[in-house]
């Protein structure tokens, strides 16, 4: 799951920034032609104020990303325990029904019965198991919307605040940053105000639930 949730949040800060790259290209269009070449020494002289962030890192330090993990870790376990305690029930009854049937204790009739029920608790059971992991998978995706809903928002915000140009994502799946000087790495500075802004809202969850 942390290699999916990686790779989603790299995309979304890279769709993030780029509405920041147009919003500086249709600025520069909007120049007249004979001043787009001082624009144009100007942005070279200057250049861009670029920052990045190691996902790998925001993933596992972020709290927000940790307490997602460790709530659908134990809900998978839960999910897990309740279809292995009704697959050994099944498995028991199978074999109870096969030792009955070896020892010829059924009449025809009794034995159609139950091949019947057994056959309509194993369809159960499987489809208890689809309804289960479709559940979970909903559930986790409508919570990781709104996780990298909250990176993503953050990381325009803290762009416009820090006046940053762009702010790259690197990661070791999908890493598109052949180089980077470690000088502009934020990525410390950035978990260390998501958990902030986090560990304020999490009483008021606590709060609720109660």
């Amino acid at each position: 799951m942390k290699k999916i949730t990686t790779l989603v949040l790299c995309g979304l800060m890279m769709g993030a920034i780029s509405a920041t790259f147009t919003s500086c290209n249709n600025t520069n269009n909007e120049n007249s032609a004979e001043s787009a070449p001082v624009k144009a020494a100007s942005a070279k002289a200057a250049g861009y104020k670029i920052a990045y962030v190691q996902i790998d890192t925001l993933t596992s330090q972020y709290q927000k990303c940790k307490d997602l993990e460790e709530e659908f870790t134990k809900k998978r376990a839960n999910a897990e325990a309740t279809i292995n305690t009704k697959g050994k029930n099944f498995t028991a009854q199978m074999q109870e029904f096969n030792r009955k049937y070896q020892s010829n204790q059924f009449t025809q009739q009794q034995f159609e019965a139950e091949q019947a029920r057994l056959a309509k608790l194993q369809q159960d059971l499987q489809d208890l198991q689809a309804r289960l992991s479709n559940s979970l998978q909903e559930e986790y995706q409508k919570e990781f919307q709104a996780l990298t809903d909250t990176i993503q928002n953050f990381t325009k915000s803290y762009a416009k605040e820090k006046g940053y140009d762009f702010i790259l994502c690197k990661s070791s799946g999908i890493d598109n940053v052949l180089y980077a000087n470690e000088a502009y790495d934020v990525t410390d500075e950035v978990v260390k105000a998501l958990n902030k802004r986090y560990s304020k809202a999490a009483p008021q969850k606590e709060e609720k639930k109660k």
